[in-house]
């Protein structure tokens, strides 16, 4: 376990405590939902499966894809130029 040290300014601590918030269980929160992106995970077997389907798709030329308007795919070489 990893101990996270907090300043927190001594009006927005007492705003906090007025309000009767669990800082702790806050800041849990918090770092859950930065780690989590919110799609259900799957494994990598799924994955692999889904990169063979998609390559085959590509191969067979049965893919649907969208289309890049002319003017985009030159700003993109312009800007890969100029790196």
């Amino acid at each position: 376990m990893q101990t996270i040290q907090l300043e927190i300014e001594d009006s927005l601590y007492e705003t906090i405590r007025e309000q009767g918030l669990d800082i702790k269980e806050e800041i849990i929160t918090f770092l859950n939902r930065l780690s989590d992106d919110g799609y259900p995970s799957i494994t990598t077997n799924e994955a692999k499966k889904r990169v063979a389907d998609a390559v085959e798709r590509y191969r067979s030329g049965t893919g649907i894809y969208t289309p890049v308007d002319e003017k985009f795919q030159q700003e993109m070489a312009d800007f890969i130029e100029s790196i």
